[in-house]
């Protein structure tokens, strides 16, 4: 017993020293530097690990490191960097030491590698379209309505080879919002040969919206929207930017456009963009004849300055388009019988040669865009954004002749000038999704007013409107059924002050509108391969004021136009089902609609002509009636074997008048596009190499009334294109990308029933474009 206790003393004796003596010289430190061996700059993110501890210490941003709580003794010490040889040294500690590590530093090229991770993606009931990467490489250099061609069920309302504005689902102008860098466009967009002032080289992406995510931008978004949205502004320190280079056979098109974009380090948050482009060409030539005046050139530019934080920020941009454009000048005639002989005549009435010079009949466009946006997160709920956009345009239209006066002459004014400012302001919350559901809320407001000079073609204006929206969104837990809904009201008061030339006085015109807009839709997912989508959306829009009081010739259009200050708001109500299928390279895509549109206002052809002391034009009357568009958009494509896939495309419309019952005039024709493309992600030093061969068949367009315009529509034609594009390695983080194509190939002879200019003329010739885009 004695001896037991006298052991157990003991054993508790010798711990105690032991606890003691470890205390007391487990208390060093060892501390340094990773520099690397070359150049003697620290090392950040190095790794110091003690072998027999397995623990240690990663380096700061200025190369430190530091190991404490180190008992004395004899350890191996193993440090580690990115593209450094590890380095082994043994070091015995009897006291706290500082010691510097010098790894030698060495440039490794990485194997590429890909790591793809599936997350949860919001849906919409009408699904977004949106041009790839390699459909908006294509299309630079081309304006914003011909890029949008891409896009299934969207087409172009032409004026000449120039002109060119988005059509979807048969409707265009004040039905299509389209937003610039999420700015609804304001302009003078009333005109068929009015098309949108933007800059396609601002968009990182191009892409048509519907159902409830369009409600929010307000009336008029009959047909859809339109969002044409840059990158977002840089997030990390340092620059990078891109030069797009293109070129064009017909018309010999050069178009230059350079993107620089940069963020200050040393101002954390603080980012910036410059943008210009310029363009240039001259007049197109059709497989038979150059098209006389159809040049133009284009200067634009933007900036974009950005302070971003984590929990608010503010930026700022301002953009401005500039043009002038040459009107075909064989649609300016001089009397009835050439008019006549115009649209019998297989050729233009005036001949023409290539030049760059734009003469009279033009146009000149002038655009600004000036917006500040702001946000500030509420806690972890959601998000408070505020804008705030200014937008002026000046659009002149000058006439093929010049006064007979030759005081006014002299003075080579336009006969019609317009000049718009519009203010817009929104305040909107989103909420952060909570469970199931999805808010946002807002309130929109706009202030305009137009002003003329030279004859009074439309009078002035000024609109004042607001409007309150609300989305909701909901989502099953399995993520197979989303439901969703948009609602929003407007209301639009509208002055318009016209000349009364017997009583030498303006006389004033008050109107005053306001209407709900709405979407219903629904999204089920029973797997990852099918995906089903039905939406029912209520939209408006008020007559704008040409359609109101049109009076004259329109010279950029060639045309004389009437308005009807009787006209009544438009009420669509439209229905689309769609459904996708994706599954081993195969891809379905299909979307049928139904669109009954109350009040619809067309521009309607009105037999005879017109002879005005300018000449012999077309004449047309905005008229309205109920109509029905339903149609439907189908999209398949099919991988054969590796590397090969074909394309298919069709769009379907019928439009119907419902109040004369007959057909609508002013409406595309059915087509079809099939596009066989083969691919190699590498081939040699190149990569994303493709080739490809397409044709696209449109119809006749034999769904109008008869004698119901001033030439039968023409006939149904087949073009052909052939194209290739890669992408070239160069430096660190530097690419050239390369597309060429071919257009009409086979340089057919054909005219489209959406160009105005269909009366005289045939659409351009075979055409080879050149595309080059510099990353860096």
């Amino acid at each position: 017993m004695l001896n037991s206790k006298l052991l157990f003393a003991l054993v508790l004796l010798l711990s105690t020293y032991n606890c003691f003596t470890q205390t007391t010289v487990c208390n060093y430190t060892l501390s340094g530097k990773v520099i690397d061996e070359h150049d003697k700059t620290p090392l950040m993110f190095a790794t110091v690990y003690i072998k027999e501890l397995e623990r240690g210490s990663v380096s700061d941003d200025k190369g430190n490191y530091k190991i404490e709580n180190l008992c004395k003794g004899t350890y191996t010490l193993i440090v580690s960097h990115l593209g450094c040889h590890p380095i082994t040294e043994t070091i015995t500690l009897t006291k706290s030491v500082e010691h510097h590590f010098y790894p030698e530093h060495h440039t490794e090229e990485l194997k590429e590698f890909t790591l793809q991770e599936k997350g949860y993606e919001e849906e919409i009931s009408v699904a977004k379209k949106e041009l790839s990467v390699k459909e908006l490489n294509q299309s630079r250099g081309e304006s914003l309505g011909e890029s949008l061609k891409t896009i299934t069920g969207v087409t172009s309302l032409n004026t000449g080879n120039s002109i060119s504005k988005p059509v979807i689902h048969g409707l265009h102008s004040d039905r299509v919002l389209i937003l610039n860098n999420g700015i609804r466009q304001e302009g003078q967009q009333w005109g068929n040969e009015h098309a949108p002032e933007i800059d396609p080289y601002i968009a990182d992406k191009l892409s048509v919206i519907k159902g409830a995510d369009g409600i929010r931008y307000g009336a008029n978004a009959i047909a859809g929207v339109v969002l044409v949205e840059p990158r977002a502004l840089r997030d990390s320190s340092g620059m990078n930017g891109e030069l797009n280079l293109a070129g064009a056979s017909n018309g010999r098109l050069g178009v230059s456009s350079a993107t620089l974009d940069g963020n200050i380090g040393k101002l954390k948050g603080l980012s910036w963009r410059l943008q210009g482009t310029l363009k240039r060409s001259g007049n197109v030539t059709t497989p038979n004849y150059y098209l006389k005046n159809t040049g133009l050139k284009e200067y634009n530019f933007s900036w974009a300055l950005g302070f971003n934080k984590e929990k608010y920020g503010i930026e700022f941009f301002y953009s401005q388009f500039n043009t002038d454009i040459g009107i075909f000048s064989a649609a300016h005639i001089g009397n009835l019988t050439d008019f006549k002989r115009a649209i019998d005549a297989d050729e233009p009435l005036e001949s023409a040669n290539f030049t760059y010079e734009i003469n009279r009949p033009f146009q000149h466009i002038e655009h600004e865009l000036f917006k500040v946006k702001a946000y500030w997160l509420t806690g972890d709920i959601g998000k408070l954004n505020f804008i705030y956009a200014r937008q002026y345009n000046l659009r002149e239209e000058y006439d093929k002749h010049l006064p007979r006066n030759d005081s006014l002459a002299a003075l080579n004014l336009p006969e019609l000038q317009f000049e718009i400012t519009t203010h817009l302001g929104e305040l909107s919350w989103k909420q952060n999704r909570k469970g199931a559901f999805n808010t946002q809320i807002g309130v929109a407001t706009i202030n305009q007013a137009n002003t003329f000079e030279g004859r009074e073609f439309i009078p002035a204006f000024i609109k004042y409107g607001t409007g309150i929206f609300l989305i909701e969104k909901w989502r099953s837990d399995d993520f197979k059924l989303e439901l969703e809904t948009g609602l929003r009201y407007d209301y639009i008061y509208q002055q318009v002050y016209k000349w009364n030339s017997k009583e030498r006085e303006y006389n004033s015109y008050d109107y005053t509108y306001n209407n709900i807009s709405g979407s219903v839709g629904a999204i089920y997912k029973p797997n990852d391969k099918l995906t089903t989508r039905v939406n029912f959306g209520m939209a408006w829009r008020p007559p704008n004021v040409s359609e109101l009081f049109s009076d004259g010739l329109h010279h950029g259009a060639a045309a004389v136009e009437y308005g009807d200050t009787n006209l009544i708001a438009e009420k669509a109500y439209n229905t689309i089902l769609a459904v996708d299928y994706v599954n081993k390279g195969f891809l379905l895509q299909v979307e049928g609609y139904y669109n009954h549109i109350s009040n619809f206002i067309y521009l309607k052809p009105t037999i005879p002509a017109t002879l005005t002391i300018r000449g012999a034009f077309p004449t047309f009357n905005y008229t309205q009636v109920d109509a029905a568009l339903t149609g439907v958009d189908l999209k398949m494509s099919y991988q054969f074997v590796n590397h090969l896939t074909w394309t298919g495309k069709t769009s379907f419309l019928n439009a119907y008048n419902l109040t004369a019952n007959e057909w609508l005039v002013g409406m595309p024709a059915n087509r079809f596009e099939n596009i066989l493309e083969y691919k190699l992600p590498k081939l040699k030093k190149l990569r994303d190499v493709y080739l490809e061969a397409g044709i696209q068949s449109v119809l006749k367009q034999d769904h109008i009334p008869a004698n119901s315009d001033y030439s039968p529509p023409p006939n149904a034609y087949n073009l052909l294109s052939a194209g290739l594009g890669f992408g070239i390695p160069l430096a660190k983080k530097q690419e050239l990308i390369v597309d060429f194509k071919i257009k009409n190939l086979l340089n057919t002879a054909y005219r489209d029933y959406l160009n105005r200019f269909r009366y005289y003329a045939d659409e351009m010739g075979r055409n080879y474009t050149l595309k080059l885009k510099l990353i860096f």
